[in-house]
């Protein structure tokens, strides 16, 4: 079971490490093309790549024993139309800092929804995980000094960034029971397929009519980069690590997120972090691995 637990926690991490890198090239991509091009274009190639995916393993035969549509209908909306849509243009109006310290609130949003809906039993190895991983997180945003935070600014970009981490958090917990019995990987891909009925004529419309797409060399890689990084393989990541430790535990390794943030500006492009951004990433992974490593495992009560 350590075993299993310590794969689930690399695998959240490589999660945050390639959600950190769709922050940073959503928001270049914004320049040319508009949010619903962006969406509907990563998840036509992921959705290729999960057919792809579900020949190989031999799961695409699965899809006609599934009665219960209306839970994968709920993910694909939850999960890939509410919360990508809402992200990307949330990022559109506010700045990463803003939407950093709201995706701060998932881990608390996911536990007492856990604790509502799942009926999640959490011990104070939850709650001291979330304590010094929200910290550390607030202690980066407030750049050293926590009252900083009492001025920023909110504007309705970051009323859209917390649709997006509500929507997020109500994925989580859908998944959470429709893994029961089923692979990670087949319902991924099946929220991903039946998001496409409706990003598709919405990208095109916006495409037609609102913005019309201009890709350059750069921009054509970063838009191939996040429709498989963020697309198929953080999902896919995120759904095994969420399936091993529940989605309470597991969202606090969103917070790891602006850390991978930090940590690509200061490789890709030489933005080496401050003394409190390092002292904030310590914190967070912390309480991250805490929460991931510790041997208590939440139960499901009937």
């Amino acid at each position: 079971m350590k075993n299993e637990t310590l794969k689930a926690v690399v695998l959240l991490n490589i999660a945050g490490l390639l959600w950190g890198g769709n922050m940073i090239l959503g928001r270049y991509l914004a320049d040319f093309l508009g949010p619903w091009s962006i969406v509907s274009t990563r998840l036509v190639i992921g959705g290729f790549i999960f057919i792809l995916l579900l020949i190989q393993t031999g799961e695409l035969k699965k899809i006609k024993h599934i009665t219960n549509w209306w839970t994968f209908i709920a993910l694909a909306i939850f999960g890939v139309i509410f919360f990508q849509s809402l992200l990307y243009y949330g990022l559109r109006l506010t700045t990463s800092t803003n939407a950093g310290l709201i995706n701060s609130l998932t881990p608390l949003l996911t536990a007492f929804m856990a604790a509502a809906f799942l009926k999640e039993k959490l011990n104070y190895h939850h709650w001291v995980a979330a304590a010094v991983t929200i910290f550390g997180l607030l202690f980066i945003l407030g750049e050293g000094d926590l009252t900083n935070l009492l001025l920023l600014n909110f504007n309705v970009g970051d009323l859209l960034v917390l649709g997006a981490v509500i929507s997020w958090v109500i994925y989580s917990l859908i998944a959470k029971n429709a893994m029961i019995g089923m692979s990670p990987l087949l319902l991924t891909a099946l929220g991903v397929l039946l998001s496409l009925v409706v990003v598709i004529p919405l990208g095109i419309y916006e495409a037609n009519v609102i913005q019309t797409p201009h890709l350059t060399v750069n921009a054509f890689w970063a838009l191939m980069f996040i429709s498989v990084g963020p697309t198929v393989l953080s999902l896919l990541f995120w759904n095994k690590g969420m399936k091993v430790i529940g989605p309470s535990r597991a969202s606090l390794f969103l917070n790891t997120v602006p850390v991978y943030i930090i940590i690509i500006n200061a490789v890709f492009l030489e933005e080496m972090p401050y003394q409190y951004q390092i002292i904030g990433m310590v914190l967070i992974f912390m309480g991250s691995f805490y929460a991931g490593l510790k041997a208590h495992k939440p139960k499901l009560r009937d």
